[in-house]
């Protein structure tokens, strides 16, 4: 394959991502660079309120550090919805220089306790929670 042919496919790839296509993050894999476990460490967005089937008001927040708690910038955070059916965007995200990854929360539709959980290989996962409270007409 040419260069540019995997260069527009690569783009290409990079461009349903963004859009959020469902399904597309999976396409892209973390490289395996070798690097020992890392841990997240909560920075912020957990316990937040909102009502049923709105974006939480603060984005969910994580660091990823060494073993010997130093930031890691350039892992692999995936997040996802485990209680209450809603949504994060980015799916996936990349630790900055200062080892910290976002993401946006949408909460489900139905009112009470939801979680999201964030995931690094080679660590363990974090959840958080929030609470969606029901929508007054």
């Amino acid at each position: 394959m040419s260069a540019s042919r995997a260069r527009s496919i690569a783009i290409s790839i990079l461009s349903l991502v963004a859009m959020g296509v469902p399904g597309c993050g999976d396409l892209l894999q973390e490289p395996d660079t070798g690097k020992l476990p890392a841990r997240l460490a909560e920075v912020s967005g957990n316990g937040q309120t909102a009502a049923a089937g709105a974006t939480l008001a603060q984005p969910v927040r994580v660091r990823v550090v060494d073993p010997a708690g130093l930031p890691s910038p350039g892992l692999w955070v995936e997040w996802s919805v485990v209680v209450g059916a809603g949504k994060v965007s980015p799916r996936n995200s990349f630790s900055d220089e200062d080892g910290v990854a976002e993401t946006t929360w949408t909460l489900g539709p139905a009112p009470g306790l939801q979680t999201i959980r964030a995931f690094v290989r080679k660590g363990q996962p974090m959840t958080f929670d929030a609470t969606a409270t029901a929508v007054v007409p």
